[in-house]
C-alpha cells in the first residue's frame, strides 16, 4: 500500500472514530449508555466508513477534481445528500432487523425522515469539505515543488547556454568575422555588434521568465544565424515557416536556440559544402504545436551521446517541456532524407502570463 492510500486510511478511520466518540459523549450526557446505543454507533461508524470511501469513488470517477470550484459545490452538495439518504435508509433498516421492528413508519412521516437525513448529509458534507481541501493543498505542494523544479531546470538552461554564448571559441569566431567587416562592411560590422549584443541579452534575461513569445525566440535565432552566416558564408543557408497566427505562442525560452546551435555545430559545420537549417512550426488539428529544425546532415546518437554539451542540451530540453506541459509534449531526433529532423511537440499556449524579468525566482 502506498503511503497517500495509508494516510487516507489512517485519516478515514481516525475521523470516523472520533466522530463516533463524540456521539457517545453526547449520549452519556443525557442518560446512561445501554447497548442498543451502542450497537448505533459501531453501524454510524461502519456506514459512514464505507459510504464515504464509495463516495471518494464517485468523486474520482466523475472527474471532480479536475472542475473549477464552481462546478464542485452543486455536485458535491447534492452527492452530500445522496449519500445522506442512503446512509439513513440503511441505518433505519439495519435497526429494523436488528430489533424486528417495522421502519414503514419512516415512510409515513417526511419530516421525520428529513430530520434523520438532515445531520447525514451535514456529515458527509464536511467529510466533502476537508476532502476537497487535502487534495488541493496536496496538489498546491506538487505545483510548487514542480515550479521549484522547472525554476532550476531554467536556470541551468541559462547557464549552459550563457556558458556557450561566451566560450572562447564562439567569441573568437564572432569577433573575427566582425572584425573582417569592419573595413570591408561598416554597415554590415554594425549590425553584428547587435545581433551578438542581443543574443547576450537574451542569454542573461532568459532564466527570469519561463516563458517567452515564439515571435521574440526567433528573433534570436535569426541573430545568431546570422552571426554564423558571416562565418561560414554560402555554407550556411537558413529559412523560417511559422504562421503569424502562431507568433504569439509560448515557449520556454532558448529551446530553439539551443536545437539550432546542435544543428550548427553537428550538422553543417562537419559539411565541407554546409548546408540549411529551416525552423517550420504548425498547429496540428488536435490542437498541438509542431516544431521543426531540420539540418543537412546525418545523426549520430553514440556520437551525440559521447559529445556532454548535446546530450545536456537534449535531455534538459525534455525535461523543461516535460515539467512545463507533461505527457502531452515529445522531443524526437531522426534522420530524414539526407536530413537531421528535430521535432518538437506540446499544446497551444498563448495567454500565459510572463513574468516580469524583474521576477525573483
Amino acid at each position: 500500500m502506498s503511503d497517500e492510500k495509508s494516510i487516507y486510511w489512517m485519516s478515514q478511520i481516525v475521523g470516523w472514530f472520533l466522530f463516533i466518540l463524540l456521539i457517545l459523549f453526547q449520549n452519556m450526557l443525557t442518560g446512561p449508555v445501554d447497548v442498543g446505543i451502542l450497537v448505533f454507533l459501531i453501524l454510524n461508524f461502519c456506514v459512514g466508513l464505507t459510504l464515504s470511501h464509495l463516495m471518494r469513488i464517485a468523486i474520482i470517477k466523475f472527474g471532480m477534481l479536475r472542475m473549477k470550484i464552481s462546478r464542485v459545490l452543486p455536485r458535491g452538495i447534492l452527492l452530500s445528500i445522496l449519500t445522506g439518504v442512503i446512509a439513513t435508509l440503511i441505518i433505519a433498516t439495519a435497526q429494523d432487523l436488528i430489533y424486528q421492528s417495522s421502519t414503514a413508519w419512516l415512510l409515513l412521516s417526511p419530516m421525520v425522515l428529513i430530520e434523520l437525513i438532515i445531520p447525514f448529509t451535514m456529515v458527509f458534507l464536511i467529510w466533502n469539505v476537508f476532502y476537497f481541501a487535502a487534495i488541493y493543498l496536496k496538489n498546491y505542494e506538487r505545483e510548487e515543488i514542480k515550479n521549484l523544479r522547472l525554476t532550476a531546470s531554467v536556470t541551468e538552461a541559462e547557464l549552459r547556454n550563457l556558458r556557450a554564448q561566451l566560450n572562447p571559441h564562439f567569441m573568437f569566431n564572432a569577433l573575427n568575422s566582425i572584425r573582417a567587416l569592419v573595413d570591408e562592411d561598416p554597415a554590415k560590422a554594425k549590425t553584428g555588434i547587435t545581433q551578438m549584443s542581443n543574443i547576450l541579452r537574451s542569454s542573461l534575461t532568459s532564466g527570469r521568465r519561463k516563458f517567452v513569445a515564439l515571435e521574440e525566440e526567433m528573433k534570436v535565432v535569426r541573430d545568431y544565424l546570422d552571426l554564423e552566416k558571416v562565418r561560414f558564408e554560402e555554407r550556411l543557408n537558413f529559412s523560417f515557416s511559422i504562421p503569424e497566427n502562431l507568433f504569439k505562442v509560448h515557449i520556454p525560452p532558448l529551446l530553439v536556440q539551443t536545437l539550432v546551435e546542435n544543428a550548427v555545430k553537428h550538422g553543417i559545420s562537419q559539411l565541407p559544402n554546409g548546408g540549411d537549417i529551416r525552423v517550420s512550426v504548425v498547429e496540428n488539428p488536435d490542437g498541438m504545436i509542431e516544431l521543426n529544425v531540420i539540418n543537412t546532415g546525418t545523426y549520430n546518437p553514440k556520437r551525440a551521446n559521447d559529445d556532454a554539451n548535446t546530450g545536456i542540451g537534449l535531455d534538459n530540453s525534455r525535461r523543461r517541456l516535460n515539467l512545463l506541459y507533461g505527457k502531452e509534449s515529445g522531443i524526437s531526433i531522426v534522420n530524414e532524407n539526407k536530413t537531421v529532423v528535430c521535432k518538437l511537440v506540446f499544446p497551444v499556449r498563448t495567454k500565459i502570463t510572463i513574468e516580469n524579468e524583474n521576477a525573483d525566482y
